[in-house]
């Protein structure tokens, strides 16, 4: 648990209170000079958490800090705290959500375009008052709050715990594997967009797009998956022609579409057209030459 030099019971008038850019508690309402003091303590609380935060998780900079919160308009912060504690209360944990737009691979290996994909992107609960069911409690404050459901959230360079934690609690195992630090589990993508990335069509839903990349079709992630996934993805690609073909198919434009002028060489040599007036008194001098070697 962490403790404060101030009485946290007024910014706490909940056990869990939610923090967004105006680094102020969801249920807070006071005067402007109150407002001013309670940024002041919140900002400290956040920076307090996130840096044990990063203790546990072993990174070099926090995760979470005020300062970053208040440049961010898309991500909220949960804090859980124990207001019955010592003589000012404590707090016990931090749960940091937003939203992005990613990049991601699907089950097959098609890049599609997520917009406002929901990222979880800090979670902390003190050593101190772990497995006690406190962590769920706040995470399902959370998802009841931003109307998320588990499977469909992103997480961002979880740590074991974490991964623990929603393998435990929401039976989430089998990820799909990316090239960036996100974790996605699978049933990420199955919300009937499945079909749209067969059909190669594009506005799939949910903000989600899918784009046919050379990158997608020379790199795609290598994931194995269930055997009908493995017959699918097969299918995939004996369907889909190789980068080369596609390249040799498109057609020229602008100045290399240009028509090229005739060489009267090249009709001579490869056309058999009619030689021109030159090229006929050629061939008769070189016939009378013949004629005359004939003769002698």
């Amino acid at each position: 648990m962490v403790e404060f030099r101030f009485d946290i019971r007024p910014l706490f008038t909940q056990p869990i209170v939610k923090v967004t850019s105006n680094l102020l508690p969801h249920t807070f309402r006071g005067d402007r000079r109150q407002c001013l003091d309670a940024t002041s303590k919140m900002s400290e609380i956040i920076d307090r958490l996130g840096q044990l935060s990063a203790n546990a998780q072993k990174l070099n900079t926090p995760v979470t800090t005020a300062q970053r919160l208040r440049m961010s308009e898309n991500q909220t912060i949960y804090l859980l705290a124990d207001i019955n504690q010592g003589n000012n209360g404590a707090v016990i944990g931090l749960l940091k959500v937003g939203t992005k737009d990613l990049y991601l691979f699907d089950e097959t290996g098609q890049t599609r375009k997520v917009e406002n994909t929901p990222c979880i992107l800090d979670f902390y609960i003190h050593e101190s008052r772990q497995r006690a069911g406190l962590g769920k409690d706040l995470f399902e404050t959370m998802l009841a709050d931003e109307k998320w459901t588990p499977i469909k959230c992103s997480v961002d360079r979880p740590s074991e715990k974490l991964l623990g934690f929603l393998k435990k609690h929401y039976s989430l195992v089998r990820t799909i594997p990316q090239a960036n630090n996100f974790v996605l589990y699978e049933g990420f993508f199955d919300d009937g967009s499945s079909s749209a990335a067969t059909k190669q069509t594009n506005g799939a839903g949910n903000g989600m797009y899918i784009t046919n990349s050379p990158n997608t079709q020379l790199f795609g992630a290598t994931y194995l998956g269930e055997e009908n996934n493995k017959k699918r993805m097969q299918r995939h690609l004996e369907a889909t022609p190789n980068l080369a073909s596609q390249i040799t198919q498109i057609s020229p434009v602008g100045r290399y579409g240009a028509r090229r002028p005739t060489c009267s060489m090249a009709e001579i040599i490869h056309s058999g057209t009619t030689p021109t007036k030159g090229a006929e008194s050629g061939s008769e001098h070189l016939q009378t030459t013949n004629e005359n070697i004939s003769t002698n």
